[in-house]
């Protein structure tokens, strides 16, 4: 009987609302008035209080402050009161009116309170709002799994209790928790679910929501023709019932015909925005639609037009404190660059990186930064913009791993959740089953055929729900694996796409770069053969004026010089050709190394031409230097060593300068180059006697005979710098038969390199 009367008497105040707040909202009346009015109005508090909760929920649909007012006055009313049924639309009105602005723990105790006290008086209604909005907080919190259990909950019993406005409140809470996990068409099902409901008079005022839901979800799925005729369902009823929403109806359909490429209606969309949101003076869309109408004027060359939107646009974000501002100076900036603005385009792309960082906007971190470097490359600070390019790709790398690793994550633990419950399921199972069984098998003992059936019916279904939980185990197994490889997969994808970034980035550089080398390197090589030319006169002046009995030595050094010119510029021209191409390849490193080393032996040739004798260090030092030189230009394919007896004093040593070269030079192009296999030289310098060396190299190339082959297939010339090196050693040393070259050979027989070995009279240096 109570809760008959408790009914009787719902209804009647329910009736006595609805015609207080049609009359209410006829009217442009002041809101603190009407506070008043139903406050020192001559009825019941419980009347006043479901009044006043009513109105509440109104004002905040309709973002009024007063809203908090209505609450404060609830709160009065019931500070001492002990009735269920008002406590538990008290703390459901504290829940909406407090939504964004308090902790969220506090948020659940309001949500909490609310059911505890409607089950304490099995009030259906409010346990049914309770529920529904405790779904949408743990939504909002990205608890989906208990939100999902919660609301499906909260749904089966609006049917029972049969009430259309909060059937349809539960449904739309559905659709925007599987739209939040991007189930699109789950969402769009409950939204249509919720359309379909017959009566629709108690949330006629929110059915410009419910379409614009519909609307974009039949525009996710990619349904056209449905998604437009929504647009236009949702603009009619939101002008009737429910123009609070008019600025976010205007901005969508607007982004809707702007994604579709229908600019210019797009543009007539976002203008009714603006108007809309000007007579409203609610001006939360401005971000989006100002953005959007410079962008689309940007598009149209209207730049004057475009720029005053921008401005527009920053003016409203700034002064409310968008959390998208840096998306904003973002746009700007890359605005200001077309027009060749670039100083003022690199203040607003350090102004959108300062925002973004500040306002916690990761996924426009990385692009603040490339707009950033872009202004630096236009205003030629090529420096800074490569080091921003650097740092652009660190962010960019950085959010992508821990966006893979977070998805991961989740999955990983949803696997083992549900393996954990399909464990559980099973054991529970198992146990049923053995008890099924010896049921089963008592009813045939006792002949009732008829029982022992209807348990075997329950073994085959507990087993068929095992099967289907380890089905669906192993779908989310093989998702999680899946979802591996594709990280994988996105990871390797990365690699390459970083290094093509580094390439772009390092092709900036290497411009300046390519053409400084090239500068220098023909700087350097023609004073080298300027220097070196005027050397070759200068040692053939002195030659003429030597005296008659050094004139074979003098001849051996006229050989000498013939040999440099012809080797030098040859030697030169090869050198300056692999600078050359190592510029072309972008290898502006190993380009660096080439030619630093190649100054350093042109340096040491000058050095050791000016006497005829030089030391054993000086001379194996431009040996090393040559062999270096050598292995960069064949790409390092044969190894180099030089190994000296420890009682020989390289500094106090003299021998003919680049006497060993053409040696190495004659082992390096006709025994290493033929072979397909990596090389090896090796150079051993012994002390003979007391003034005698005994110098041994020695290489594992083709030999001589495959060398002469190859030489006669190519038509190479046989090298007359070895004849000319072994008349210098007869005349250095006084005496011939100081040479002796010797092929080499394996066990079987087959060519295993050559070795030379010099004897060698010294001097003191």
């Amino acid at each position: 009987m109570p809760m008959l009367r408790y009914t009787i008497k719902s209804i009647f105040i329910l009736s006595f609302f609805v015609l207080w707040q049609n009359r209410c909202l006829g009217q442009s009346a002041n809101w603190n008035d009407t506070l008043q009015t139903i406050l020192t109005a001559k009825i019941s508090d419980s009347i006043k209080v479901s009044q006043i909760e009513a109105k509440t929920i109104f004002l905040v649909t309709n973002a009024r402050p007063e809203a908090k007012d209505y609450l404060k006055a609830m709160e009065g009313l019931l500070a001492n009161s002990k009735n269920a049924y008002l406590l538990s639309k008290l703390y459901y009105t504290k829940a909406i009116v407090w939504n964004f602005t308090v902790s969220k723990n506090e948020i659940f105790n309001y949500i909490d309170s609310c059911i505890y006290f409607a089950e304490k008086v099995d009030y259906q209604q409010f346990k049914v709002r309770g529920a529904r909005m405790k779904g949408q907080y743990l939504e909002r919190f990205e608890n989906y799994a208990e939100a999902e259990t919660i609301l499906l909950k909260a749904y089966e019993e609006c049917k029972k209790l049969n009430v259309p406005f909060e059937t349809y409140r539960t449904l739309l809470a559905l659709a925007n928790l599987y739209e939040r996990q991007l189930d699109n068409n789950t969402s769009l099902k409950y939204a249509l679910l919720a359309a379909e409901i017959p009566d629709k008079s108690s949330f006629s005022s929110t059915l410009g929501t419910l379409y614009l839901r519909i609307a974009r979800g039949f525009a996710r799925v990619g349904d056209v023709q449905k998604a437009e005729q929504y647009n236009e369902l949702t603009i009619k009823y939101s002008t009737a019932y429910q123009q609070a929403i008019l600025p976010e109806v205007y901005s969508y359909v607007g982004n809707y015909y702007q994604t579709a490429s229908k600019n210019e209606l797009a543009k007539s969309y976002y203008l009714k925005c603006d108007s809309v949101m000007k007579a409203q003076n609610n001006f939360s869309e401005a971000g989006s639609a100002y953005s959007n109408l410079a962008t689309l004027y940007t598009i149209d060359n209207n730049l004057d037009t475009a720029q005053i939107y921008f401005e527009k646009c920053i003016s409203f974000s700034e002064e409310r404190k968008f959390r998208y501002l840096g998306r904003i100076y973002l746009n700007y900036s890359t605005f200001l660059l077309k027009l060749n603005q670039d100083s003022l385009a690199l203040v607003y792309a350090e102004k959108a990186l300062e925002t973004t960082k500040l306002n916690g906007d990761t996924e426009s971190l990385s692009e603040a930064i490339q707009a950033k470097a872009d202004a630096q490359i236009k205003l030629k600070a090529f420096l800074s913009g490569i080091n921003s390019l650097k740092e652009s790709i660190i962010v960019k790398d950085s959010l992508y791993q821990i966006s893979q690793q977070a998805t991961l994550a989740d999955l990983l633990t949803k696997y083992e959740t549900e393996k954990k419950e399909t464990e559980i399921l099973k054991l529970n199972s198992d146990k049923k089953i053995q008890q099924l069984q010896l049921e089963k098998q008592k009813a045939l003992l006792n002949g009732n055929m008829l029982a022992a059936r209807q348990k075997q019916q329950e073994i085959d279904l507990l087993n068929q729900k095992q099967q289907i939980q380890e089905l669906k185990l192993a779908k989310q197994k093989e998702a999680l694996t899946l979802k591996e490889l594709e990280a994988e997969t996105n990871s390797r994808k990365l690699q390459i796409s970083q290094q093509e970034k580094q390439l772009k980035e390092a092709e900036l550089s290497q411009q300046i770069f390519s053409k400084n080398l090239i500068l220098w390197g023909a700087i350097i090589a023609i004073a080298f053969i300027f220097l070196l030319f005027n050397q070759y006169r200068i040692n053939t002046h002195r030659k003429n004026d030597k005296e008659k009995y050094l004139l074979q030595n003098q001849l051996s050094e006229m050989r000498l010089e013939a040999l440099r010119s012809q080797m030098n510029p040859h030697f030169i021209f090869n050198a300056l050709n692999s600078i050359n191409r190592y510029i072309i390849r972008n290898s502006k490193e190993t380009a660096s190394e080439y030619l630093i080393k190649f100054s350093k032996l042109m340096r040491m040739i000058l050095e050791n031409s000016k006497s005829t004798s030089v030391t054993l260090e000086n001379e194996l030092q431009a040996l090393q230097l040559y062999v270096e030189l050598e292995a960069l230009r064949f790409d390092n394919k044969f190894d180099f060593n030089i190994s000296i007896d420890p009682a020989i004093n390289k500094s106090s040593v003299a021998i003919p300068p680049l006497i060993f070269q053409p040696f190495v030079e004659n082992a390096i192009w006709h025994g290493l180059m033929n072979k397909r296999e990596r090389g090896a030289i090796s150079i051993k310098v012994n002390q003979k006697q007391n003034n005698k060396l005994l110098v041994v190299i020695e290489d594992n190339g083709v030999g001589r005979q495959k060398a002469t082959e190859f030489n006669s297939r190519t038509h190479d010339g046989k090298p007359f710098g070895m004849q000319i090196t072994k008349d210098r050693l007869n005349a250095f040393n006084k005496s011939e038969n100081n040479l002796k070259i010797i092929d080499l050979f394996d066990s079987q027989n087959n060519s295993a390199g050559t070795r030379v070995e010099i004897e060698l009279t010294t001097l003191a240096a």
